[in-house]
């Protein structure tokens, strides 16, 4: 086994045990296994990029479980057995995050593709073009479906109100059920 191939298990075993998403870009950072990693970046998926080289990640960029970040295509495998040569070559590109950025859930981030500043992704987007500073996009493939602003707007008045209740900054999301309780429609069927 080469060393090459040594370090990448050594890097994929550690994506795949590190909980904490900020030690874990800490720790992608110091190793240089990115492009590019700025500060305060959260990497909770456990998915590693083929070629993590062509990745840029810039500063307060959350990547959330089960982002996928593609950096190339295999097609050119399929038209090459198609047509019985070797003639087609592995597409590929970049993939550069920048700052102020949420990836939610299970989104899949295609190559050749910028993410401008203050942008939200949501949950399960294919983001399959640029997208352009200041938007919310979501679907597949993803489409811009509002604003930055407008999103952080929301979040603002949110928690105010949990803030006027006494709650505090950074605390799990069961203890905020306290200052915000949530009700299922099967609790209300059932005290019926």
């Amino acid at each position: 086994m080469r060393l090459q191939d040594i370090k990448r298990y050594i890097i994929r075993l550690y994506v795949l045990l590190q909980p904490n998403g900020y030690k874990k870009a800490m720790w992608l950072k110091r190793h240089k296994v990115f492009h590019y990693i700025g500060e305060n970046v959260s990497y909770k998926t456990t998915l590693l990029p083929a070629e993590p080289f062509l990745v840029a990640i810039h500063d307060n960029v959350w990547l959330a479980a089960g982002v996928r970040l593609v950096t190339h295509s295999l097609t050119c495998d399929v038209f090459n057995n198609m047509d019985g040569t070797d003639m087609y070559k592995c597409q590929f590109g970049k993939i550069e995050i920048h700052s102020n950025v949420f990836v939610g859930a299970g989104a899949t981030i295609m190559y050749n593709v910028t993410i401008g500043p203050n942008v939200i992704i949501a949950p399960g987007a294919v983001v399959t073009k640029d997208i352009p500073a200041g938007s919310v996009v979501g679907g597949v493939p993803a489409k811009i479906i509002g604003s930055f602003e407008e999103s952080r707007e929301k979040a603002k008045i949110f928690s105010l109100s949990i803030n006027k209740l006494g709650g505090q900054n950074k605390i799990a999301v069961k203890d905020l059920l306290a200052y915000h309780p949530v009700k299922f429609d099967i609790d209300i069927d059932i005290k019926k």
